[in-house]
């Protein structure tokens, strides 16, 4: 009997030692990609980590299918987590913008092979405005990108302005 209180009583002392989540827990990580992005040929993912207190670094990976092109790249951007509308959230969490990059290496599938056009490589440079909701864990963020061509290729009239909304996952 005295060994089963003392299990109980441990038990007691450990479960009122754990700190308790907050409210708005401070999340330094999150993966996330954009689904609504498939219906127009893309798929990204996107990797963001909190660098400070108001600023995270993301980076990107992308796969495009237009037309009779496809191609895949990487891109990043730096963010600064706005206080205009922050709401009591902390980064990662609220409005962010910031300037963007993206890198993208072409290669045409179309009829007659590369004797149409060659491929190459596509850079975009811009910026984009996102705000993240955070639930449990599980992020939900509308994005907007702006950004325009610095290297562009002959035959491709690719833009790369968009929206979406990213779904994934935050952490500590």
């Amino acid at each position: 009997m005295k060994f089963k209180l003392f299990v109980v009583l441990i038990i007691a002392v450990i479960a009122l030692a754990i700190p308790t989540k907050s409210t708005y827990a401070q999340y330094n990580n999150a993966i996330s990609a954009n689904p609504i992005g498939l219906a127009f040929g893309l798929f990204n993912a996107t990797y963001e980590t909190r660098v400070s207190a108001n600023n995270s670094f993301t980076v990107s990976g992308y796969y495009w299918k237009l037309l009779d092109w496809t191609a895949f790249g990487f891109g990043g951007s730096y963010r600064w987590y706005l206080k205009l509308l922050t709401d009591n959230k902390k980064p990662l969490e609220g409005l962010s913008a910031g300037p963007a990059i993206a890198l993208g290496f072409w290669k045409w599938d179309g009829p007659y092979g590369s004797l149409v056009y060659d491929g190459g490589t596509s850079i975009a440079i811009g910026g984009e405005v996102a705000y993240k909701w955070v639930f449990d864990g599980f992020v939900v963020e509308p994005i907007i990108n702006i950004m325009f061509n610095v290297a562009s290729l002959s035959g491709l009239t690719y833009q790369p302005f968009g929206a979406g909304v990213n779904l994934g996952y935050a952490w500590q």
